[in-house]
């Protein structure tokens, strides 16, 4: 799956998903299934290159595109069915109207020109391809209804020349395209000493050894490899360098950092921004490293550094081109990182499979739990299952996600083996990889470990959109480092214009409530289990706890321990652990125990619309102390030393304020400001039931 758009002509710069497998054995290879989901979109070369196309009626005088991209796709798609090819012939601007006409025509369009022998020996043996056809489609940009659309003026579909058949049109260079999956081989293979012939049929063999199974021709992979030679990669590098240094002089929160080989050459560098730094005091409670794409021209590994923040959106923590993937280049990496964020560690880490990322992590933060997201692993499914299970891969598809959900970890370990069993694996190394690794992705083994949210397939697609923004085709690595700030930079400062409805659904006081706490995208996880405890039914034991479960079962579900003396509750399936949402089983005791509102504890820092403290002017101060003393209430409560020592501070702190000058003039309204409903010396000490991260140091 690659994420960037086509390159444009010349360009050979191109980000692809990196393929080599994490089971470490140099031939293997990630073929990540096609369409499966809607964020795994091609380009439409790519497309049309593999035949992926559809009838298409011819354009008509009077039909009208959103887009000009879009017309010429549609008249693309029409040639491809119908034995030519279009290229962009011409167009016509003003400076107030911009492009207002385009025209595309046959890619034999044009007067036949014969050529002197001087211009033959010039261009070589090419000939032009033009003979004077006239087949074109001309479009004119117009404003309907305050909108900017796009209508055919003019089509002329008169040939001179012969059609050609299905099984001769993929040869026209407008549709003999590379696919980004096949870069990396050709690549790797030709580093290697194999010759072109030779990487023609390993790739043939892949596709089912038919040679027409290929969107492209021995020469294309010549061409390919041809451009990659001519890419200066030591001086583009080292321009990089040279520009993180120019902007280091005139922005000191830029923070950039790098390494040499024995040759004296740049090996690796990583850069941040202010901006990024103070989201990740907020926000950097879970950290994902996205290190799964790479640069094919350059030859270097992409890793980029995200977070979420309480609004549920991206956050840019950092970047770093790395030239290789082993464990010393990943320590590296996240040495600088930690620099970078001033030795704050995140109390959670998520990546792809990685060994020796997993090596690196180990040796450098012993105290952060890694998680290997479990998106990155199924992803990786159809290519190591589907052919040795064929038709069977989608029960063992649905056999693995339930096994992921189990409860137990010897539940997990048992049914695993009757599985491998089952389905006939014997000693695949795959399923030896995935089952050593299981206490960093299985669920029974990271439950009580803090994800934000952020392992589900809403937050895949977040990200991936996110990188689109910064993986589109470039000329040059000058050129993404200037991309990557503009979106960094634009998504981190926005975090405070998000704005989401909230509908409040069933009238209950808890929830509404939380809808004046929370942010919306927390209100909403909140308000599903809110939701679905409505259909829970919950059975006291003889030990005071209960059990929990849909109305529905009559039997299993989660056991919930409540302790009144100190407002804790705790449920078995640790969702408010992971999540820092309370989960339908604990909000249906409390239902049953009468509360209207969630005790503050159980409304974390992390997820109120508080966190944008930083961002509040003078106007929002006594909002913002009444919320910052929420706060200071909810975290000191975890302990009996913490609220002690909030005691001491606090004294201290009112008779210094005593001792200031008073002014009229900077007197606040105060008049709109609640009183607290609960007291810090009614808190007793603490249980093992509390959520674990360190949002304390939110407020550091």
């Amino acid at each position: 799956m690659s994420l960037t758009k086509t390159p444009s002509s010349g360009s050979v710069s191109c980000w692809i998903r990196k393929q080599q497998c994490p089971c470490g054995e140099r031939k293997c290879y990630i073929r990540y299934e096609e369409e499966k989901s809607e964020e795994e979109v091609q380009p439409s070369d790519e497309l049309t290159a593999n035949n992926r196309h559809v009838d298409v009626a011819p354009p008509h005088i009077g039909q009208v595109f959103e887009t000009d991209d879009e017309a010429f796709e549609y008249y693309r798609n029409f040639a491809r069915n119908n034995g030519f090819a279009i290229r962009k012939e011409s167009s016509r601007s003003t400076e107030d109207r911009g492009v207002y006409i385009r025209v595309y025509a046959c890619h034999r369009y044009g007067p036949e020109r014969i050529r002197t022998k001087s211009e033959e020996r010039k261009r070589g043996r090419k000939k032009s391809c033009a003979c004077g056809c006239e087949a074109r489609m001309y479009i004119l940009k117009k404003v309907i209804e305050g909108s900017i659309r796009w209508i055919v003026r003019q089509f002329h579909n008169n040939h001179n020349h012969e059609l050609l058949e299905d099984d001769q049109v993929r040869h026209l260079p407008a549709y003999r395209k590379i696919p980004h999956a096949d870069r990396e081989r050709i690549l790797s293979m030709y580093k290697t000493g194999c010759s072109v012939r030779h990487i023609m049929k390993v790739l043939q063999l892949d596709k089912g050894g038919n040679p027409g199974n290929l969107p492209f021709i021995d020469r294309d992979v010549r061409n390919f490899l041809q451009s990659c030679k001519k890419v200066d990669r030591g001086n583009d590098v080292s321009e990089l360098l040279d520009i993180c240094k120019t902007v280091k002089e005139s922005n000191p929160e830029f923070f950039f950092d790098y390494s040499m080989d024995d040759h004296a050459k740049l090996e690796n560098i990583a850069w941040s921004y202010g901006n990024s730094v103070r989201a990740y005091r907020l926000f950097g409670d879970v950290v994902i490293f996205y290190a799964t794409y790479r640069e094919i021209s350059y030859d270097r590994l992409l890793g980029v550094w995200f977070g979420i923040d309480n609004y549920g959106k991206p956050i840019f923590f950092g970047c770093v081109l790395l030239r290789d993937e082993t464990a010393q280049s990943y320590a590296w990496a996240l040495q600088v990182f930690l620099r970078f964020m001033q030795s704050r560690y995140p109390q959670t880490i998520l990546t792809d499979l990685d060994l020796g990322l997993k090596d690196a992590i180990t040796s450098l933060m012993p105290y952060t739990k890694h998680v290997t997201c479990i998106w990155h692993i199924v992803s990786k499914l159809w290519s190591w299952f589907s052919f040795p299970l064929g038709s069977r891969f989608e029960e063992f598809k649905t056999e693995f996600d339930r096994l992921y959900s189990l409860e137990t970890k010897k539940d997990f370990e048992c049914q695993w083996n009757q599985m491998v069993t089952r389905f006939s694996f014997g000693p695949n190394k795959h399923i030896s990889l995935l089952f050593s690794l299981r206490t960093s992705w299985a669920l029974p083994y990271i439950r009580g470990s803090f994800l934000a949210n952020m392992t589900t397939a809403e937050c895949s697609k977040s990200l991936d959109a996110f990188l689109k923004q910064m993986l589109w085709s470039q000329t040059s690595l000058e050129s993404f480092f200037q991309q990557v700030g503009i979106v960094a930079n634009d998504r981190n400062q926005s975090r405070d214009e998000v704005v989401d409805e909230i509908h409040i659904k069933t009238s209950m006081p808890i929830e509404e409530h939380a809808s004046s706490i929370l942010t919306p995208y927390a209100f909403s996880l909140l308000q599903h289990e809110i939701v679905q405890s409505m259909q829970c039914a919950a059975i006291e034991t003889a030990n005071g706890s209960y059990v929990v479960r849909h109305h529905k079962k009559m039997d299993g579900g989660c056991l919930v321990s409540w302790t009144a003396k100190d407002e804790r509750i705790c449920c078995s399936c640790r969702e408010f652990e992971v999540s820092g949402i309370l989960c339908r089983h604990a909000l249906r005791v409390l239902a049953l125990k009468n509360y209207f509102h969630l005790p503050e504890k159980y409304l974390p820092i992390r997820w109120r619309q508080e966190c944008l403290l930083t961002h509040s002017n003078d106007n929002d101060w006594s909002n913002s102390f009444q919320s910052l003393t929420s706060s200071l209430f909810a975290e000191a409560s975890m302990t009996k030393e913490r609220v002690d020592y909030v005691h001491r501070e606090l004294a201290r702190i009112l008779n210094h304020v005593k001792t200031m000058a008073a002014s009229d003039e900077a007197a606040l309204n105060l008049e709109s400001v609640p009183a607290m409903e609960a007291r810090v010396g009614d808190v007793a000490n603490g249980s093992d039931c509390n959520i674990t991260w360190n949002s304390h140091q939110l407020l550091n």
